[in-house]
């Protein structure tokens, strides 16, 4: 069985994984060493034997004790693809003599959230880094944070106030922008934390029309709306309809959510 958490929320209560995590965990540490290397190499996120970022990261945890260093490797490299397919795609301002323009904004989020993230890695090998927990909690929202401290960090050495609209190179939101919008929304990362507000949040969510409910239940899951990599499943391709009808399918939900759970909107 895997080996509950350490971290705590704020009132004193473990962290705990997702019901579905701990499920596969178990499953996980049935097999051998060369049967879970197999399917440390299954990318597609719609494969039954798909491993979500959160398990990758507890393979690579629990193995500290071991030494085994050609299983950290093996898992490690399935891991970054993970990372790296949720990062900012650096090469998307065109061509010159046929190469790619790279953008500096978004090579500098990058070498941030890796920088940090191996870190994190480095000192949970040698011993135990707690913050590495919420990211088997929710890697994609302790990674969102991440992303997001890189992006205001670039935004700082860049010395230049932006606009509140989409950044002009990301076509994401501007790091301003996210701020506020992580406010109204419900799963975000600090509500989450909390076991009470989660049941209430599933009962809410239980509640949703189907097409809304499905929306969320992958936003949860870790899949995301659209995405420039090539190779990664997105929602909208789940889903079979454009990025923009999952994108109003969210926000009816977070909307309706919040009313269930009597939220204020602001």
């Amino acid at each position: 069985m895997p080996v509950p958490l350490r971290k705590q929320t704020a009132d004193g209560t473990l962290y705990q994984r997702r019901l579905d995590i701990e499920r596969s965990l178990g499953e996980l540490f049935q097999l051998s060493r060369s049967e879970l290397g197999e399917r440390c190499k299954i990318n597609d996120p719609g494969d039954p034997a798909y491993l979500p970022p959160e398990c990758l990261l507890h393979l690579i945890r629990a193995c500290r004790s071991d030494n085994s260093d050609r299983f950290f490797e093996s898992t490690f490299r399935a891991l970054r693809q993970r990372l790296l397919a949720r990062m900012p795609n650096p090469d998307i301002l065109g061509r010159v003599d046929r190469k790619p323009l790279a953008s500096q904004r978004n090579l500098k989020i990058r070498e941030y959230v890796m920088d940090r993230f191996m870190g994190m890695l480095v000192k949970d090998r040698a011993g135990y880094d707690e913050r590495l927990d919420y990211f088997e909690v929710n890697f994609d929202g302790a990674l969102a944070t991440l992303r997001l401290d890189g992006r205001k960090k670039a935004f700082r050495e860049e010395k230049r106030s932006e606009p509140m609209t989409y950044d002009d190179e990301t076509t994401e939101l501007n790091a301003e922008i996210e701020e506020a919008a992580a406010a109204q929304n419900p799963l975000s990362d600090s509500k989450l934390d909390d076991p009470a507000y989660r049941s209430r949040l599933y009962a809410a969510i239980d509640s949703l029309p189907d097409d809304q409910r499905r929306v969320i239940d992958l936003l949860l899951r870790g899949f995301q709306i659209d995405s420039k990599e090539p190779g990664v499943q997105t929602i909208a391709q789940i889903i079979g309809c454009v990025e923009q009808t999952v994108r109003n399918r969210r926000n009816r939900a977070y909307v309706a959510i919040r009313k269930t759970l009597g939220e204020e909107q602001t």
